[in-house]
């Protein structure tokens, strides 16, 4: 069972997991935990057999957390988002959307010239790790991939999740099972019981509602999941439950590090697991590549996402002081359609990492980004945060009659960078004929020009 679940282990660790061992050594989960470095684990969804597209993850998921300060910051990526997948020999690349990274480590009969270090029993999990690592800068420690009937049996074995749900959710072109009819699925506003079925269809539905929605809801399944184990004391039967689903789940976690990652989730409050969703509400960009809809970065040298990605767990004395601060637009130098300002991007994405930010009034022309700082120096945290982030002069001014005391002006300096207009290629001009030895070649004769 154990290697069925997690090739990478051996006998030995279900003995160190058995008499509650832990290691220190350096890079181990028991030293980042006690260093409070910051641990990633990808969380991936995917149909499994009998599905179409067997192996595309349905859902991408990163956990970051700070195991010292229990902090934890839950970071959804669309599976349309194009990337380049590291998958071939000699550091090559395949061009994709990342929901494949997962199927062309996974199936080696159809993808059978990839690296020899993703032909392996993990290569799947393994090569969507890889991505997400070359895409994010972050180093993606450990990964799950759950396909839909161990997600249903896992909600089931709970005895079920208990939801609040926001807004109402119809979708009548819901896959119908392992055919390819559709169903009408439906779910009310409030709190509701949901079993197995029910919770799959509330986080797989994604025909009429945005990809923000839906990592939104993805999410709170989790964190429901989460709160029915604790609630439960289900953490002790951790490897009974993984037995019913060995089939159905894999993972390059070792026993040990199973445990020590539970005991830890279950010491981090609801309250301090911030929600991020990367989609085109903020830093993405809907366009068509060989005919298919996907998403690319508005900032195509990945800055901007490498950096928020880099700094979304604060420190929490910082987060806790609750400063209120304003986003300000004080440039013109930006291409943000159907979406807003650079300032009300901004301000989402600080308030989804827990900042009290707010969108403020546009601001006059400036060349260069400012932390307009009128707190005295009461909150230096907050500005030196800000300053790091947006790599701002900081301008130190009397405190305003009203509103926040700091304002963050945007300068062309961050939005040029981060929302720059997409390049499109120049339309080729027309051939001009070249005089040819063996035809003729001025327009309107017969003799094709060359190249």
């Amino acid at each position: 069972m154990l290697h069925a679940i997690s090739p990478h282990s051996s006998p030995t660790d279900l003995i160190v997991t058995l008499a509650h061992a832990q290691t220190d050594e350096p890079g181990s989960l028991g030293w980042k935990i006690k260093h409070d470095e910051r641990i990633n684990i990808l969380l991936l969804g995917y149909g499994g057999p009998g599905h179409d597209g067997a192996f595309l993850t349905d859902s991408i998921m990163m956990l970051s957390i700070r195991g010292g300060s229990r902090q934890a910051v839950m970071i959804s990526f669309p599976r349309d988002l194009w990337v380049r997948i590291p998958a071939l020999p000699n550091n090559g690349y395949m061009a994709g959307k990342l929901n494949n990274a997962y199927a062309i480590g996974t199936d080696h009969r159809n993808y059978p010239n990839v690296r020899a270090q993703w032909r392996t029993d993990t290569g799947g999990g393994d090569l969507a790790a890889a991505t997400i690592s070359q895409l994010t800068n972050q180093r993606v420690d450990y990964w799950v991939g759950v396909d839909f009937k161990a997600f249903r049996d896992m909600v089931n074995a709970l005895g079920g999740v208990q939801l609040n749900i926001p807004t109402p959710l119809d979708d009548p072109y819901y896959p119908a099972g392992e055919t390819t009819g559709y169903m009408h699925i439906h779910f009310n506003v409030g709190p509701q019981q949901l079993d197995g079925e029910h919770a799959l269809e509330y986080a797989r539905s994604r025909e009429t509602t945005s990809d923000f929605d839906r990592s939104r809801r993805q999410q709170a399944i989790m964190l429901a999941v989460r709160q029915k184990a604790m609630s439960l004391n289900a953490v002790p039967h951790l490897f009974q439950l993984l037995s019913a689903l060995q089939d159905n789940v894999r993972t390059n976690l070792r026993p040990q590090d199973m445990q020590q990652l539970a005991d830890l989730a279950g010491q981090i409050k609801e309250a301090d697991i911030r929600h991020v969703g990367i989609d085109s509400n903020n830093l993405l960009r809907p366009t068509f590549v060989n005919g298919q809809y996907v998403l690319l970065p508005r900032d195509p040298t990945l800055a901007l996402l490498q950096r928020y990605l880099a700094m979304a767990l604060p420190d929490r004395a910082d987060l806790a002081a609750g400063v209120p601060f304003q986003i300000r637009d004080g440039s013109r130098r930006y291409w943000l359609p159907y979406v807003g300002t650079p300032a009300k991007v901004m301000t989402g994405l600080m308030q989804e990492i827990g900042w009290n930010a707010s969108q403020g009034s546009s601001a006059p022309l400036v060349t260069q980004t400012q932390i307009r700082d009128g707190s005295g120096g009461a909150a230096a945290g907050t500005v030196a945060w800000l300053q790091q982030y947006f790599k701002a002069v900081v301008v130190v001014e009397p405190a305003p009659s009203a509103g926040p005391a700091i304002s963050v002006v945007l300068g062309p300096d961050f939005t040029a960078k981060a929302f720059p207009a997409p390049v499109i290629p120049a339309t080729p001009r027309p051939l001009t004929p070249h005089p040819s030895s063996t035809s003729s070649s001025t327009p309107g004769g017969s003799g094709a020009p060359s190249p």
